[in-house]
């Protein structure tokens, strides 16, 4: 656990989301499970309506990365993604049986986007040696050197905010910087996850040449007993100076 971090320059986007009948709670009822499915299986308006409330896009900084977007899954938000993408011969005899078979989770994502003074896509659009040199000015973006996310709650002994280790740390390239409800498809996550360490992992061929990122998508997937129903903050600090701290009032989400 660590005491979350002070900056000289932070930003703090306090989001307290709509009231619910029901907590933040493990493991689901039946009732709650059977309420999932069917709004996935709607799919409608109703549907994306109720995923606004868990998804928030932030303001774009003067400089530096763009913190864009953050969003929260909880097992309640996951079976209704696996039920809306299951519209034919999926029953709630099954979404039932699929949520008792893994353990519950929250998973939380970020987006971070690249911008024009941080991991300028020109970089990615030299030739190798260009980009070589370019990198002796300019080092191109590691997330790891230059980012530490997490998920913070208050101590009840204590009383002070401290992060909570998550179970994995996914890192995915991300290829949109339009904001939006994005779909949680855990295959997904483990196909397609890496760690890049070095420019060569950022070029992804396609039919038509090069298809190259606009940023990071980061998952954060948390063993959802270690999270209380209670405030939490989505952090993410930045070695520019940058602390994003995005308030979820847990106890008011399904």
């Amino acid at each position: 656990m660590h005491s979350r971090i002070a900056s000289s320059s932070s930003l703090t986007v306090c989001l307290l989301l709509i009231p619910s009948a029901f907590a933040f709670d493990t493991p689901l009822s039946p009732e709650a499970i059977r309420e999932a499915y069917f709004l996935g299986q709607h799919n409608d308006q109703s549907t994306l309506s109720f995923f606004n409330r868990y998804f928030r896009v932030l303001p774009k900084p003067d400089n530096g990365p763009y913190i864009a977007e953050v969003e929260v899954y909880t097992p309640y938000v996951q079976i209704i993604e696996a039920s809306r993408r299951r519209s034919m011969g999926y029953s709630a005899q099954q979404a039932e049986q699929d949520y008792r078979h893994h353990h519950d989770k929250l998973c939380v994502r970020v987006r971070i986007d690249f911008t024009e003074t941080y991991g300028t896509l020109e970089l990615y659009r030299s030739a190798k040696s260009d980009r070589e040199h370019s990198a002796v000015d300019r080092p191109l973006p590691d997330f790891y050197r230059d980012f530490r996310v997490g998920l913070s709650q208050r101590s009840g002994s204590s009383r002070e905010d401290q992060w909570i280790a998550p179970l994995r740390i996914i890192l995915q390239p991300s290829f949109t910087q339009t904001s939006n409800h994005y779909p949680f498809i855990p295959e997904d996550l483990g196909l397609f996850s890496y760690a890049a360490t070095d420019a060569s992992s950022y070029a992804y061929a396609s039919a038509n040449g090069l298809v190259y990122p606009t940023g990071w998508l980061v998952w954060l997937v948390y063993d959802a007993s270690d999270v209380a129903s209670d405030d939490a903050a989505v952090e993410v600090i930045t070695t520019d100076g940058q602390h994003i701290s995005v308030l979820y009032d847990l106890s008011r989400l399904r």
